[in-house]
């Protein structure tokens, strides 16, 4: 078995470079761990019904919020209740708008295109901004994701920029991806946690594997340690001032290596074996965990599946997909009509999702890192690419998990208005832009922007919205 010198010197906390160093965290000494964010992206919308939450004199006017630190678990609703054990680092949002696709919609409604809301919003949910049109077919995404966004701004030597995971979704005949590189360019994503186990650690099969992971460290010491002695005297002479003393920082950071592997006690929680028990959303799962734990990337994107409904419980001659347009009473789509059975088959897959979700957040906290633990300073977002199973896009829900290093503002349940005109006619009025969390997540991972995706669009009535800045009700306060 043989693990890529760079990648087992981040398996171990320690950057290949002086660079790596200074944001390779609390395990190196005391600084600020990094931030780190995963996008679980879910198919088919929510259940509007059995994911909210009540706000006891809270005004429907503006912004109104519920603690739910003190709550007990059957005081939250059904599909959040699966999280009721870290409500004091959950963040759950009610009432954002997917406004980039329904103004995406209108446009495509006059100039013509695929105008299919299972696409738009694929292509929507992760860029906020418009598909890509293609003539004689699906539409796609129209621009790079956020996930590939951060990934192209947090690449550092010695670390993936980041890891897209996941199953292939199939709305309708063609698989559409949530993850994009650039317009019309899907983010290659890796489909079976074995593979990705191997690609992380960039293992080949062994011929005899070590007894334990002590023995697998301590017969790796001497060829990494040998290696990166031969890499400077080859080196050395060939750069100036400037360069060599970048290399003895180097140099300087392989001693540490060389002590830190001496004390096994001192190695951060970084597990390099392979666990392949369970489903395979929760393998994936730790997946998240050894990466971050490893700090072999700090951005994922991971593309939840569609389970088969005998899974589930239900007839195998079922789907989900068909159950979604029937679910909700009064409101349903694709001509569909209302059912008792519908509607609980999508309850229990939100369930289902929301089990996934408390699971990654489990395996993220069982690391201690600094003065918390992974899940501390990291985003877990729990997203949709349709508000509703019904094709819906206001209405939306967002579950944040885990703050952030403390920039979002957790342990609440925080409800926006639905105050701003739509920018198709006849159509509800709509929430905040939730672009503006794209924004606030741009943000939390240290970057600067004010704007993601789109920009601003005109509603129905001509009234201008704005998608511009943060949700700042989310954030904490200074």
């Amino acid at each position: 078995m043989s693990l890529r010198r760079r990648q087992l010197l981040q398996a171990l906390g320690v950057g290949a470079a002086s660079t790596l160093l200074k944001g390779s965290i609390a395990r190196a000494g005391g600084t600020r761990a990094p931030p780190r964010v995963v996008l679980y992206v879910q198919p088919h919308g929510h259940l509007p019904r059995t994911w909210t939450m009540d706000v006891p004199g809270g005004p429907s006017d503006r912004v109104a919020e519920r603690a739910l630190v003190g709550l007990a678990p059957e005081e939250f609703s059904p599909t959040l209740r699966p999280l009721h054990p870290f409500r004091d680092r959950l963040l759950a949002i009610e009432g954002l708008s997917h406004t980039s696709a329904l103004a995406d919609i209108a446009a495509v409604m006059r100039t013509g295109g695929d105008l299919n809301n299972h696409q738009i919003g694929v292509a929507d949910v992760l860029t906020g901004d418009r598909a890509l049109q293609r003539q004689g077919t699906y539409c796609t995404g129209g621009a790079r994701t956020i996930d590939q966004e951060l990934a192209v701004r947090l690449a550092a030597p010695g670390r993936f920029d980041s890891r897209v995971y996941g199953s292939d979704y199939i709305p309708n005949s063609v698989v559409s991806p949530f993850s994009y590189l650039g317009a019309g360019k899907a983010t290659p994503m890796v489909q079976d946690p074995r593979t990705a186990f191997a690609d992380l650690l960039g293992y080949t099969p062994p011929k005899a594997a070590p007894t334990s992971r002590a023995e697998l460290l301590r017969g790796m010491r001497g060829s990494v340690l040998d290696t990166a002695a031969r890499e400077y005297e080859l080196l050395a002479p060939q750069l100036g001032a400037e360069g060599r003393q970048k290399l003895e920082d180097h140099r300087a950071l392989v001693r540490e290596l060389e002590v830190s592997l001496g004390s096994l006690g001192a190695v951060p929680k970084c597990e390099l074996t392979f666990d392949g028990s369970g489903h395979t959303v929760r393998q994936f799962m730790r997946l998240v965990r050894l990466a971050f734990a490893c700090d072999l990337t700090r951005v994922v994107a991971f593309q939840a599946p569609v389970p088969q409904c005998p899974e589930l419980g239900y007839p195998a001659d079922a789907t989900f997909h068909g159950y979604a347009h029937a679910s909700i009473a009064g409101a349903t789509s694709c001509g569909q009509t209302f059912t008792p059975t519908a509607e609980k088959a999508m309850i229990d897959l939100d369930v289902w999702h929301a089990s996934h979700v408390a699971y990654l957040l489990q395996q993220l906290d069982s690391v201690v890192e600094g003065d918390g633990t992974l899940l501390d300073h990291t985003v877990v977002v729990w997203l949709t690419e349709l508000a509703t199973g019904t094709h819906e896009h206001n209405d939306a829900h967002v579950l944040l998990a885990g703050g952030c290093n403390g920039f979002f503002d957790t342990g609440r349940y925080v409800r926006y208005p639905r105050n701003q005109p739509n920018p198709l006619a006849n159509k509800p009025r709509t929430g905040p832009a939730h672009n503006r969390l794209l924004v606030s997540l741009m943000q939390a991972m240290g970057q600067p922007d004010t704007t993601f995706g789109m920009t601003d669009a005109v509603a129905a009535d001509g009234t201008p919205l704005s998608f511009r800045g943060p949700l700042t009700e989310l954030l904490r306060r200074a």
